[in-house]
């Protein structure tokens, strides 16, 4: 019980982070249009556009990580798992599961030290006409990983238990 309120929280969030990455992209798409706009027809670029765009996609694609493992779209050979036997399949997809949860726990252990710096040092990044702040796109690396590792544990846990999920909900079915 406690495993499937975990898993329906998980995705709700996850797909929180899904919906607001998706809106940073349209605002995103948004600026860069208007940056061109702007060199095109008044001949004046919009100072520190590339400088936002370089760290927002960063952040857009740690807080997507997450809804991402749990659709199952991740890359994997198909080809070799639906070649395996069952047991070696089930050996393969609990095999991955390790492999997520150790690669984004490092990512998340590894970015810890330089997230809470940039926090404490109020680290900018750019030129002197435009500065961005490091420590977003630092958290949005930690948190990010955080919640891809979870993710894996909880796939890992779905697996060994044998629930089954809702594909279009993305909600425990009862």
């Amino acid at each position: 019980m406690l495993l499937k309120k975990t898993i329906n929280l998980n995705n709700k969030f996850i797909k929180f982070l899904k919906y607001t990455a998706s809106s940073g992209l349209i605002v995103l798409g948004l600026l860069i249009l208007f940056d061109v706009v702007m060199r095109t027809f008044v001949n004046k670029p919009v100072i520190g556009v590339a400088e936002i765009i370089a760290n927002s996609i960063v952040i857009i694609a740690f807080s997507q990580i997450a809804y991402t493992i749990s659709i199952d779209s991740m890359v994997k050979s198909e080809y070799l798992l639906k070649k395996a036997s069952y047991k070696l399949s089930c050996f393969l997809e609990i095999f991955s599961c390790i492999l997520g949860i150790v690669f984004f726990g490092l990512i998340a252990y590894s970015s810890f030290e330089p997230t809470i710096n940039s926090y404490i040092r109020n680290e900018f990044e750019g030129h002197a006409s435009f500065r961005f702040p490091t420590f977003p796109v630092r958290l949005s690396i930690f948190a990010g990983s955080i919640f891809a590792a979870f993710t894996y544990f909880l796939r890992m846990l779905i697996f060994f238990s044998n629930i089954k999920i809702d594909k279009q909900k993305r909600e425990v079915q009862e």
